[in-house]
């Protein structure tokens, strides 16, 4: 027994005590009432005895002072009656019980505010970059697999930007995007004619996030019924800090292999007032699918490179000013396609490879200013995009010889200003922002279509002959050598956006919030588009033509949410939004037996969802539930004529489309087995038209009809523990995914999706900070599904082509940070 313990005994022995422990606390406040063992020791150990006279509730802590000369009388020690140490309660002191493990609360700024995840009357799904990287994902078809309600529809055409379906509004290809995409606060998404992804590498990402829903409110019409946005770690400004990965991800048995690698340095500077965060990746896809014609494998390989650079800088409490800067690179070496439906990941009717590259640059200036109202904060940004594709077309009339090429040069410049002002998140009862919107993009497209001369370079064409013949466009000439072009558009086009926008949230007592916002908006069309070559000039006496776009739109997005709160654990809410989508000029011509509609329609839609947020068993059981109906006016579809001898493709707008369906989320932190996490989520809807139509292909789609790409039931779930060895921490997941049949286009030519997929993840990390880095094993799509990710039905000799999911994968990671 230390000298301490011997010490507190005297204490108590002297003073006579007969209480035990548990009754002393219960006389203190509970302020008062020591936190553990040791601290009721040194508690006792601070006080001078009490004298055995005074013991009740009013007793003084401190015994009369004695005098200097009086010596202590330790004797008096075994005078104590034995029965009051009899009678004394032994004293148990037991170890503080562990708190049970709680869910953690997210806050999320994807309402242009900072607010907790839990309290708005939205349905947004967050995932962390932490869990991405841990799982080696690496892009958008990765992420989109682990939130439910949401699906991704790829041609495998080179870079050219995934469909996103969200709650069953999907985008037809060559539409416009329904879902669109963010980078931290950047709006990203082109309105019309869109090429390039944004995709980039979840390596240093604080989060992604998936909003569903209508976003015209607070980000117009890119956003028509969700977003999705991408958030950037900020720079750290207190340390110096490294962080480091590099993967092998390979198809055993499919494909070859290929290593991604990056890094990250954050260091502050100016006395601890500004940071700068670097990032910077290379990664090489390795491809699966075999050209079988030319005795190639794996020809659908891809590499990517990209740079981050963000500068923080806070100068006062007050002040907080960003600049961040991107740059990303992609090349596809060919389109992932198969021509079979037997599973075989292969194709044997493209006489050449289809490479695409794309690429994009972005800055981004932050400045925000706090006030003691709130905070006023601009954000002007600029991104820039490149797209090119050479598309190998002979396979349209069965491949035998390389006859039909095609080739797109795609250019836009964004030019972005955003004025908002936020109130101060405190405890008043009001809430708002308020914010103006600028947005101007220029867009240069030019879309050909040639035959083969079989000569190394193209021939020029004379001017009396330009308009049956085109030349290519300045772009275009070096992939079109030795192509006669028979088929030229281009559109150079100017968008024009103003937009003023506002929410306001009131408390109504305790347990109910009110919202309305709405967003009042212009768009300016301006430009032409132009065209040439034999498939068009028959249309115009021979000659090549131009057609002058100016057209405008003004409309208002409004919104209305209620929110009621009968518990601090849970939350039911009522949400009406309305989402609208750009429309614009067709970049497409009339030929002498296809008319084409010179310009398509903006569509909107408007979305009545029920929601509730709920936790359990001390937030450690998180149960939330939603139910929706979207009333979709005028949607974009993408219409292709049979061929004449040629087919077209153009935008058009149908009658109408609902969408109903449900979701519910369920994770579970059991109790009785520490580690152990259960995530499982289940959404249900139905698309359909709601109106009559003729398609290009002179079919009647009947009224009630399906939408394309949107799927039944979508489930998803998960298991994950891990726990403590040593100082490391290691773990396991596995998680099941299942995707419903859906059709494949308007007029339903083909079932697409219908599969499942199991990934299982091995992972092992050390202390935080050590010089050790985290290993991660994933294997993903376990059972090597082949699962349908498009198919395009094709009535000449070279047949459908099928658009696979990737096959089993085995992805080592090696990470670290210090």
């Amino acid at each position: 027994m230390s000298k301490r313990h011997l010490t507190w005994v005297s204490r108590l022995l002297a003073t006579g005590l007969a209480i035990s422990a548990p009754a002393a606390w219960s006389q203190a406040p509970a302020s008062q009432a020591p936190a553990d063992n040791d601290a009721f020791l040194d508690s006792l150990l601070a006080e001078e005895p009490a004298s055995p006279a005074t013991t009740g509730p009013q007793a003084p802590t401190t015994a009369p002072a004695q005098p200097e000369t009086a010596a202590p009388q330790p004797e008096e020690l075994d005078v104590i009656p034995a029965q009051a140490k009899e009678t004394a309660p032994q004293q148990t002191l037991k170890e503080p019980r562990r708190p049970p493990a709680q869910l953690e609360e997210i806050v999320v700024t994807a309402t242009k505010r900072a607010e907790p995840l839990r309290e708005i009357p939205a349905t947004i799904n967050v995932l962390s970059g932490e869990e991405l990287e841990r799982a080696g994902i690496q892009n958008i078809e990765q992420i989109v697999t682990m939130v439910p309600g949401v699906n991704l529809t790829d041609e495998g055409s080179g870079g050219t930007p995934k469909r996103i379906t969200i709650r069953g509004i999907s985008a037809g290809f060559g539409t416009n995007l329904t879902a669109g995409f963010l980078i931290g606060d950047i709006p990203f998404t082109d309105p019309f004619a869109p090429k390039v992804q944004l995709d980039p590498n979840p390596f240093d990402m604080a989060t992604v996030e998936v909003l569903k829903g209508p976003q015209g409110t607070l980000f117009g019409g890119t956003g028509l019924n969700g977003m999705i946005r991408y958030v950037p770690q900020a720079p750290e400004l207190d340390e110096v800090r490294i962080k480091y990965y590099t993967q092998l991800t390979s198809y055993p048995g499919n494909g070859d292999s290929g290593w991604n690698y990056g890094a990250m340095i954050n260091a502050p500077f100016a006395d601890n007032q500004a940071a700068i965060r670097l990032v910077g990746f290379n990664r090489e896809t390795p491809g699966y699918v075999d050209d079988t014609r030319n005795d190639k494998r794996d020809v659908n390989s891809a590499s990517q490179q990209g740079l981050r650079a963000i500068l923080g800088w806070e100068p006062s409490e007050r002040w907080k000013i960003s600049l961040m800067g991107a740059t990303q690179k992609t090349k596809d070496d060919d389109i992932a396609y198969s021509d079979y439906y037997d599973g075989r990941l292969e194709h044997r009717t493209s006489p050449r490879p289809s490479p695409a590259e794309s690429s994009y640059t972005l800055a981004n200036l932050s400045i925000e200013r706090e006030f003691g109202w709130g905070s006023l904060i601009s954000q002007t940004s600029y991104v820039e995009k490149d797209f090119d594709i050479f598309l190998e077309a002979s396979r349209a009339t069965g491949g035998q010889l390389p006859l039909l090429a095609g080739a797109d040069d795609n250019h836009s410049k964004s030019a972005i200003q955003e004025l908002r002002a936020v109130s101060s998140p405190g405890d008043g009862p009001w809430k708002w922002l308020a914010g103006a919107f600028y947005y101007d993009m220029s867009l240069y497209d030019c879309a050909e279509a040639g035959v083969t001369l079989g000569l190394p370079v193209s021939l020029p064409i004379p001017p009396l002959l330009t308009g049956i013949l085109a030349n290519p466009c300045p772009g275009n000439a070096g992939k079109l050598g030795g192509i006669l072009d028979i088929g030229q558009l281009v559109g150079d086009l100017d968008l024009e956006e103003r937009a003023l926008f506002g929410e306001v949230t009131r408390e109504l007592g305790s347990n109910w919030e009110v919202t309305l916002g709405a967003r009042a908006y212009r768009l300016q069309t301006s430009g032409a588009v132009s065209f040439a070559g034999a498939i068009y000039a028959l249309q115009n006496n021979l000659m090549a033509g131009r057609r002058p776009v100016n057209s405008s739109e003004d409309g208002i997005s409004p919104k209305f949410s209620i929110a009621y709160r009968p518990a601090d654990d849970l939350r039911f809410y009522f949400t009406a939004s309305r989402g609208f989508r750009f429309g614009g000029p067709q970049l497409a011509a009339s030929t002498p037996t296809i008319s084409v509609p010179e310009n398509y329609q903006s569509d909107s839609l408007w979305n009545y969802e029920l929601g509730m947020r709920s936790d359990w068993l001390d937030r450690s059981l998180r149960v939330d539930a939603s139910i929706y109906l979207v009333d979709w006016k005028d949607p974009q579809v993408f219409q292709q004529s049979p061929p004449q001898p040629i087919a077209i493709g153009f935008i058009d707008n149908v009658g109408g489309a609902k969408s109903q369906g449900a979701e519910i989320a369920l994770t579970y932190l059991p109790g009785f087995i520490e580690g152990l996490r259960v995530e499982a989520s289940a959404s249900w809807s139905r698309t359909e038209t709601t109106e009559e139509f003729e398609a290009a292909s002179g079919e009647i789609v009947p009224k009630g009809s399906p939408w394309p790409l949107a799927p039944r039931w979508q489930t998803a779930t998960t298991l994950a523990y891990s726990r403590p060895i040593a100082a490391w921490q290691a773990g396991a997941s596995l998680r099941h995914a299942y995707i419903d049949q859906a059709c494949n286009t308007i007029d339903c030519t083909a079932q697409v999706f219908g599969y499942q997929t199991l990934d299982f993840n091995l992972f092992a990390s050390p202390a935080e900070r050590s010089y050790w880095p985290q290993v991660s094993l994933t294997l993903a799509n376990l059972t090597d599904e082949r699962g349908y990710s498009n198919i395009t039905t094709n009535p000449l000799p070279a047949g459908d082509t099928i658009n696979y999911i990737a096959p089993r994968s085995l992805v080592l990671r090696l990470s670290g940070s210090f």
